[in-house]
């Protein structure tokens, strides 16, 4: 985007604007964090409860997209935006990989869980590259 266009009025236009591939890879974060829901509840001895890692991840997906509308609203669609899966990411994924001995991959809950540590870690290596060449001063809008 030139300084002459004008910035897209949301953070959802902005992001339709980019090409496929990183449409794609943004559908695979979005499905990834969301497959979340199928295991925040199981059955364990005949009694039914919540699991703490799917929630955690429901949230911090949520908190992210919320930061990331707002920082979108202050700053543009800049690098910077990757800060907010940081903040919110971030601590989950390091308390998940200190839990996945324990979760082991023998249940479709732990492979799920093992399945999100490689693409949230991708993610975050990226967004920590974005955010850093922000900070070193790319702060050129997005295109």
């Amino acid at each position: 985007m030139t300084p002459m266009q004008a910035m897209p009025p949301t953070l959802g236009d902005a992001i339709a604007a980019e090409p496929f591939w990183l449409l794609a890879w943004l559908g695979v974060l979005g499905v990834t964090n969301l497959l979340a829901v199928l295991f925040v509840a199981t059955r364990t001895a005949g009694r039914w409860r919540v699991r703490a890692e799917p929630l955690a991840i429901l949230a911090a997906f949520v908190a992210a997209g919320l930061l990331m509308e707002w920082l979108y609203a202050q700053v543009g669609y800049v690098r910077l935006l990757g800060l907010a899966h940081l903040v919110f990411w971030g601590p989950v994924w390091a308390w998940l990989v200190t839990r996945r001995a324990s979760i082991g991959t023998g249940t479709w809950f732990g492979r799920y869980i093992h399945l999100y540590l490689v693409v949230a870690g991708v993610s975050l290596v990226i967004d920590a590259v974005d955010v850093i060449r922000h900070l070193l001063g790319d702060g050129q809008l997005l295109d």
